[in-house]
């Protein structure tokens, strides 16, 4: 039988033929009525529930548990486990025919262990239900919407849910983790399924990149055009991220597309989308990190030489209770100075935020004392439980007057003098200078939206000066008790330098190493602790905020990246952001050998 066309009957056929063709077109239309139609033919997933019984994703839009009725079973006795009206059963017999059953009409037990089946990295904690889309046979295809339906019983939670996530997107990302609070779930959906609050990675956390093993896939040679690195391409490489992002020390797209164009160029690639596995590409020598020299080379040597003075100085202060500890706390950016912004999220409000927690949580628990570098003249230090926020401007550097951020070069110039009078100050009144900590905290906003995760910046002794200045006129900082006549003007020796680059170095591995026994994602496409930032054209530099500072253990540390949908959801998190900074307190602990 052929559907869709005609089919004609002679008079002289017999009975048996007609019931035959009826029979069929019965099968053909219990068919419709159990599977639906589909213009577009959805890839369906089909994952075990128990012998004979599968759950069903089809096109991430429609779930359904399919079974087949063992032999000698019965399908009455079978089939009331799972309906909601069991009564109806009879709906659902398919003889030795596989038979898909829609969700709604399944009991809401088996509905919950279909979803957790499907969706096999979600959990429920007491605050809710935790998503990680990407559960469906096609991308692209969850909702929040649809997700609603299926777990709060209406869709029209779904604007409640995306507010709850700092998210606009009703479309789920592949390795977006949302949350569903409790309050919206059915009751069938609280049970919890993981008694420790959010595990925020998931399956676990990915350290560092090894770089042992990442310099072994390095060879160096010489030819015409100079000194390279050659790297052979394997499955799955991308010349962005795997070359570039992971051998150099670029961050800004533009400078990590020029230098794909020179590694193009220099290796006679004609499309980079094409790139096939064992492929030998080069990269000239002077775009690696230091760590990737040639083994003996100066630069090597140099990089080196600073972790071998970071491992000299390892653990030689301690503090019980972070006594006699003074921490100086800069948000960044602030006033009409946002930073980056995505989905409703603004830089200078989270870093704010983060800040003000880890200030709260010093003065509470620990003997440390506190400097910040801005306040907000509306809500003081308290910090917020917002997932989404507005654009504010009523944040003031404390310096003395007060400072708008009216400019990010200057307010960034003015932090590191802030720092500086703190310093001073602690220094005289007998602090040990090993005991002040600086931290400015931040959020990335990375172009290529698949890198997520904590990273660090420190200052390296070799791109500082031994007079640093601003770059700006000096009459814009007189008004300014911090850096007036005779503050502008930064000073620091060779050795400080050295020492500086070591114990930063040193807290910012302590630091790292803690964000992941909290189980916060820390950046693994390349070094996640840096001392420097290169720009294409050959600029390398530190940040001011970092280079002007003569605090000695000072580290710049970005969160998470903004661009990517995972970690603004974290983001978003005031729980995750509340983990943050335990993190960073517990590893201010661990340095310190509370």
């Amino acid at each position: 039988m052929h559907i869709g066309g005609r089919h004609r009957y002679s008079f002289g056929e017999t009975g048996a033929r007609r019931a035959q063709f009826q029979r069929r077109s019965l099968l053909l239309t219990v068919a419709i009525v159990l599977f639906g139609t589909s213009a577009s033919h959805s890839v369906v997933l089909r994952k075990p529930l128990e012998a004979n019984v599968y759950a069903l994703n089809r096109g991430g839009t429609d779930l359904r548990l399919e079974y087949k009725l063992p032999a000698g079973a019965s399908a009455e006795t079978f089939l009331r486990k799972y309906l909601s009206r069991p009564e109806e059963w009879r709906k659902y017999v398919g003889g030795t025919a596989p038979v898909a059953i829609p969700f709604d009409r399944l009991k809401p037990e088996v509905q919950r262990t279909l979803l957790l089946t499907i969706f096999e990295e979600d959990y429920v904690t007491e605050k809710g239900w935790w998503h990680t889309g990407g559960g469906g046979p096609e991308e692209g295809t969850e909702t929040v919407s649809r997700l609603c339906r299926w777990l709060t019983g209406s869709e029209a939670n779904a604007a409640a849910v995306m507010r709850a996530n700092g998210i606009e997107s009703i479309r789920i990302e592949k390795g977006q983790k949302i949350l569903i609070p409790a309050k919206y779930l059915r009751p069938v959906m609280k049970s919890v399924t993981r008694v420790s609050d959010p595990e925020v990675e998931g399956k676990g956390e990915e350290g560092p990149i090894d770089l042992e093993s990442a310099r072994r896939a390095l060879s160096y040679g010489k030819d015409e055009e100079g000194e390279y690195a050659a790297y052979r391409m394997q499955q799955g490489d991308a010349l962005y991220t795997s070359v570039v992002v992971r051998f150099t020390d670029f961050r800004d797209n533009a400078s990590i597309q020029n230098a794909c164009k020179r590694i193009q160029r220099r290796s006679h690639i004609r499309d980079v989308r094409a790139i096939r596995p064992g492929t030998q590409v080069l990269i000239p020598l002077e775009l690696l990190s230091d760590r990737f020299k040639p083994e003996g080379s100066i630069d090597r040597r140099r990089y080196e030489a600073a972790i071998e003075e970071a491992d000299r100085l390892r653990g030689k202060v301690k503090s019980k209770d972070l006594r006699g500890v003074v921490v100086v706390l800069d948000p960044g950016h602030g006033g009409r100075d946002h930073g980056a912004e995505n989905h409703s999220l603004y830089e200078d409000e989270l870093n704010y935020d983060v800040a003000c927690r880890v200030k709260r949580l010093l003065e509470t628990e620990t003997e440390a004392k506190v400097y910040m570098t801005l306040v907000d003249t509306i809500h003081g230090f308290t910090p917020s439980d917002r997932s989404r926020f507005v654009p504010e401007t009523h944040e003031e550097l404390l310096t003395t007057p007060r400072y708008d951020n009216g400019y990010w070069r200057v307010s960034a110039n003015l932090r590191a003098y802030l720092a500086n009078d703190v310093f001073e100050k602690e220094t005289k009144n007998g602090t040990d200078h090993d005991k002040v900590v600086f931290t400015s905290f931040h959020c990335d906003a990375l172009f290529n939206e698949s890198m997520r995760g904590a990273m660090i910046y420190i200052p390296s002794a070799k791109h500082r000066k031994d007079v640093e200045s601003p770059h700006r006129k000096l009459s814009t900082y007189n008004r300014y008790k911090e850096s007036a006549k005779g503050k502008r003007n930064v000073t620091t020796t060779a050795s400080e330098r050295k020492r500086d680059e070591a114990l930063s170095r040193n807290f910012a591995a302590t630091l790292m190493d803690t964000l992941g026994e909290h189980r916060i994602k820390r950046h693994d496409k390349s070094a996640n602790i840096r001392s420097v930032i290169r720009r294409d054209g050959g600029a390398v530099y530190v940040p001011a905020v970092l280079r002007m500072n003569k605090i000695p253990t000072k580290v710049l540390v970005e969160a998470a990246n903004m661009t990517n949908a995972t970690d603004r959801s974290r983001l978003a998190d005031p729980w995750w952001r509340e983990q943050f900074a335990k993190a960073y307190v517990s590893a201010l602990k661990t340095y310190f050998g509370s």
